[in-house]
């Protein structure tokens, strides 16, 4: 049997084991009670705060943007599959059977990336690496773009 967390025998609030471990000694019911930020004082507090640094805020999300994308990048090999291509300026993640577009409509940035990291990390092969040349010409003969005729 899995032991419900490494260093707890159940939840620290509730005495649960029933709930999956999410941190700190919580299950995830009572980790996300602990942690809710929908009171008002709360969100004038992000507000002001989001008000006040934007820069910051800006800076972080590019960060973690760049991070999440290397470790992409990372995964499938961070070359072109057709010419190998190796600058990742120009590289670009293909959906190797088409429909891309409509995948990349559902998410925004930072959703795609986690569901691009959790169908690789389960070795799906819905994706490859592309550089942009190749993922237009690759486009362009698969016809899965209006243009292609």
């Amino acid at each position: 049997m899995k032991k419900w967390s490494r260093n707890f025998s159940k939840c620290i609030e509730c005495g649960s084991t029933k709930n999956t471990h999410k941190g700190h000694g919580f299950c995830v019911v009572c980790y996300d009670k602990k942690r809710d930020r929908t009171d008002e004082k709360s969100r004038i507090s992000q507000a002001k705060y989001r008000k006040n640094n934007p820069e910051k805020i800006k800076s972080s999300s590019r960060k973690y943007h760049l991070k999440k994308r290397n470790e992409l990048f990372d995964l499938l090999g961070n070359v072109c599959c057709r010419c190998g291509f190796s600058d990742k300026r120009a590289l670009q993640i293909d959906h190797i059977n088409g429909g891309g577009i409509k995948e990349r409509r559902k998410y925004n940035t930072k959703d795609y990336h986690r569901v691009v990291l959790k169908s690789l990390k389960n070795n799906e092969g819905k994706y490859q690496l592309l550089c942009a040349n190749c993922n237009w010409i690759k486009r362009s003969e698969n016809k899965e773009w209006g243009g292609g005729k």
